[in-house]
């Protein structure tokens, strides 16, 4: 599911490593070769003793001793003379000396990129978000702000679409977390948290009800109405509450995202009927927002999908947006 070019990359070195291994399997005459021998040929190679050596990877010198002889034995040539009491390569040692350090500094690196990828701090690792674009353009780039403030850089992507298509993308594996208003649509998803709202009416600060503490269903009626379209749950259970009320009226204007509805009635174009928690994000705009009496509740969720694992990043992701709603 994820593409790791860097950790192949290493694994491709490290291959140098594990053909020792390989080699051994086959040698029955000399000692198993591991990653200590290449880490005490490295410490012994920077230090020029097998006492510093030793404290440096914190075994006895006997042990650094014996892994070197080890390492030498499986080479079939010696690695070190003693001149002046301190080990100098022999000129074996100088030729083989890069290919080992190599091993060994490519083998470090594969262990970091081993514990990023584990930690979800990894910059291979690509979180993918999917949120409507009422969100992706407010809040979640704050979230993603923080959430990179708080857990160091990585690779993060923000996709726009609309709550249908999230809900597929998540499904499909083709995003680790989305949002999506409940109830859900598509099957094989998760509800990792709940986010709940109501309908607000959103109107011009000119607006002749602007002062007003909430709006009815009644107060609506005769009003220039802004709604989300058709395709949307929401929109039925509006009309349902017209409906029940008695009142027999269209929308002079239809809008397919909550940024657009909010954005028409900041030009005084009608009454706006939306999700609070998505409306909030456009408080700067000339609008004020009143609740709609009676109150129709409306949920949203972030989820994941069933058959995918979730990342770390992911989970990270979640924890650090746990304040929100």
């Amino acid at each position: 599911m994820f593409n790791f070019p860097q950790v192949r990359n290493l694994m491709r070195f490290a291959g140098r490593a594990i053909e020792i291994g390989d080699r051994m399997a086959r040698d029955t005459s000399a000692a198993a070769i591991s990653l200590k021998h290449i880490e005490a040929y490295d410490a012994i190679a920077a230090t020029g003793s097998t006492i510093a050596a030793s404290v440096e990877l914190g075994i006895s010198q006997s042990n650094a001793s014996r892994l070197l002889q080890q390492l030498e034995d499986y080479l079939g040539v010696r690695l070190f003379d003693r001149e002046k009491n301190r080990l100098q390569p022999t000129r074996e040692g100088l030729q083989l000396g890069p290919e080992i350090r190599a091993i060994s500094d490519w083998l470090r690196a594969l262990k970091t990129a081993a514990m990023e990828l584990e930690s979800g701090r990894s910059r291979e690792i690509m979180l993918r978000l999917a949120f409507p674009s009422s969100l992706s353009s407010t809040r979640i780039p704050k979230l993603v702000k923080n959430f990179l403030a708080a857990n160091g850089p990585m690779r993060v992507e923000v996709a726009s679409a609309s709550y249908l298509a999230i809900e597929r993308m998540v499904a499909d594996g083709e995003a680790d977390l989305g949002f999506a208003r409940l109830p859900l649509m598509s099957p094989g998803l998760k509800q990792e948290k709940i986010l709940s709202s109501r309908i607000i009416c959103a109107l011009h600060n000119d607006h002749p009800n602007a002062g007003s503490r909430q709006l009815s269903v009644g107060d609506l009626k005769g009003q220039d109405l802004i709604m989300l379209n058709r395709e949307r749950p929401v929109r039925h259970e509006l009309e349902a509450l017209f409906y029940k009320a008695g009142i027999r009226q269209r929308p002079l204007l239809e809008a397919h995202s909550v940024a657009s509805a909010c954005a028409l009635a900041a030009q005084g174009l009608g009454i706006a009927l939306v999700g609070e928690i998505i409306a909030r994000e456009y408080a700067t705009l000339p609008l004020q927002f009143i609740p709609l009496e009676p109150e129709l509740p409306v949920a949203y969720a972030l989820i994941s999908g069933e058959k995918f694992p979730m990342p770390k990043a992911a989970s990270l992701f979640l924890q650090s947006i746990s304040d929100w709603a």
